[in-house]
């Protein structure tokens, strides 16, 4: 797949057998591409079975905008430090935090992933002090789920392998100096 950014509209190269990821679903698998009717056009499609079962199918266009490759060494290291640095104030309302929560969840970069998983784990852990509302909590378990998941296709390491990988990111001080 092309490494270009999705917002360049550069021609999408994802082969059948490429892993993706797809922003807010993701990791899968490219399994067919296919040429599909829509109304009265011919359409070159991509197809991406995901992780969670669900299937897609993506007019070239589409799967250019909405997939992208699979974070490479560069981005998990990204994730390390994103996991290991301290985690955001909490001091907006919870109706903001939910909203910018679920756009980084949209987005899907793992990056982003990491910094919900970071603050949302802080405060699952904090005894007697403030927790997460049901729906932060919701969005922290699926930002963790999709994290775990890339992981595993990054790092070619299983689910319990990449559960352990983020907690000890989780356990370190931060090194950056803020």
């Amino acid at each position: 797949m092309s490494t270009a950014s999705p917002s360049r509209k550069t021609p999408l190269r994802a082969a059948v057998g490429d892993t993706v990821v797809y922003a807010g679903h993701g990791v899968g698998l490219v399994v067919a591409h296919e040429q599909k009717r829509v109304g009265d056009m011919e359409r070159d499609c991509v197809v991406v079975d995901l992780a969670d079962g669900l299937r897609i199918t993506l007019p070239l266009q589409e799967a250019a905008e909405r997939l992208r490759a699979v974070a490479g060494k560069r981005e998990v290291e990204d994730v390390r430090t994103t996991l290991s640095s301290p985690a955001s104030e909490r001091d907006e309302p919870w109706t903001k935090r939910i909203k910018e929560s679920k756009a980084k969840l949209a987005a899907g970069r793992a990056t982003d992933l990491a910094e919900i998983v970071r603050d949302g784990n802080r405060l699952e852990r904090t005894a007697g002090g403030a927790r997460l509302s049901d729906g932060e909590r919701r969005i922290y378990l699926q930002a963790r789920t999709l994290l775990v998941r890339e992981l595993c296709a990054a790092r070619r390491v299983n689910e319990d392998e990449a559960e352990t990988w983020i907690e000890a990111q989780l356990a370190l001080p931060d090194e950056s100096g803020d």
